[in-house]
């Protein structure tokens, strides 16, 4: 990476974001359906993945309301920092409990799907 080039910092973290939710994607698309009566580690492993990136974001919007006052400013050295932060932050909250998203999204995702008959009346 290029160190005198602040934007190339910025991009390059930007894309790493962007390559996370992809991979986040993929691994909600491999899960299949377990056993039941057993949580499959793939799809928990997603769910906390998901609430992670969900806490991220909600810690950047929280973060993005508070006035800077400008006496004290890191600029793009501090966005940085901050934005990787919220990351481990998050990530970190996810896995000590977080706020409930993933077990709920654990709940909702690892039902066995219904299959409809196409043939109910028609």
């Amino acid at each position: 990476m290029d160190e005198t080039n602040p934007l190339a910092s910025v991009a390059a973290f930007h894309f790493n974001q962007q390559y996370r939710n992809q991979q986040l994607g993929n691994r909600l698309e491999s899960v299949k359906p377990s056993a039941a009566g057993q949580a499959d580690p793939k799809l928990q492993a997603a769910c906390q993945d998901m609430e992670s990136l969900f806490l991220s974001y909600l810690l950047k919007e929280m973060r993005a309301t508070v006035n800077k006052s400008g006496f004290i400013s890191g600029g793009k050295a501090e966005e940085i920092f901050t934005s990787l932060l919220d990351v481990e932050l998050s990530k970190k909250m996810s896995s000590a409990g977080g706020i409930g998203l993933a077990p709920l999204l654990l709940k909702q995702l690892g039902r066995p799907t219904e299959k409809k008959d196409s043939s109910d009346g028609q």
